[in-house]
């Protein structure tokens, strides 16, 4: 008698029940086409199940809610759930199957005579962003390897490149160039031939040319 009452739930006592148990926010039926959060929802009823990672959280085409209710027609055929699933029907969000799957499985969660208390919805849809991300789709880099001395160092982007201003202060030294004095011939001659002068003397006056 339970079962035939819960399979009449209205669509939004549905719509309630999934945003209070599962903290979403959805306001249409339509909105589990993707067949993510009947993969929740049935993961609940049957702890694991189905695994996190499984699921394609963020489906956006057709392609993937297929994938989703195969996945979901997996995990029913190991628990042995005797209900065929219409995978094309369910993915191209059909209403009138979309209410059906959504009350039978109410009615299974009605039944459950003990609820997951330390269940966080939230924290098992959080696979998604625990998934490594390959470098064609990293935006950020967060770590960077120092090979040195095999550690972690956390890193800002705008760290990675550190342009060191000039100093105020600091100028350019140019040194100008030496030019040797070269004296004319003439004058050393004079010089030499000054018999008045020491050699001493001659000596001082051909070096004092140089200067």
């Amino acid at each position: 008698m339970s079962t035939t009452i819960t399979q009449t739930t209205s669509k939004n006592e549905l719509v309630k029940w999934i945003n209070e148990t599962f903290k979403l926010t959805i306001t249409q039926l339509e909105t589990l086409g993707t067949g993510s959060t009947f993969c929740q929802i049935f993961e609940y009823l049957y702890p694991n199940s189905i695994q996190g990672n499984k699921i394609i959280w963020k489906a956006n085409k057709e392609n993937d809610y297929i994938k989703n209710f195969k996945t979901l027609a997996d995990a029913f055929t190991k628990n042995n759930i005797q209900k065929q699933l219409d995978i094309q029907q369910l993915s191209k969000a059909k209403y009138q199957d979309i209410l059906d799957l959504a009350q039978f499985l109410k009615s299974k969660f009605d039944k459950q005579t003990e609820k997951r208390e330390n269940y966080d919805p939230i924290e098992f849809r959080k696979v998604e962003e625990r998934k490594v991300f390959t470098p064609t789709n990293r935006k950020t880099v967060s770590t960077l390897k120092d090979k040195t001395n095999n550690e972690n160092t956390t890193t800002s982007t705008h760290s990675l490149l550190v342009k060191r201003p000039l100093s105020k202060t600091s100028t350019w030294k140019t040194t100008k160039p030496t030019f040797t004095k070269t004296p004319e011939l003439n004058s050393i001659t004079e010089i030499i031939n000054n018999a008045e002068d020491d050699e001493a003397t001659k000596v001082k006056k051909i070096k004092s040319l140089f200067i």
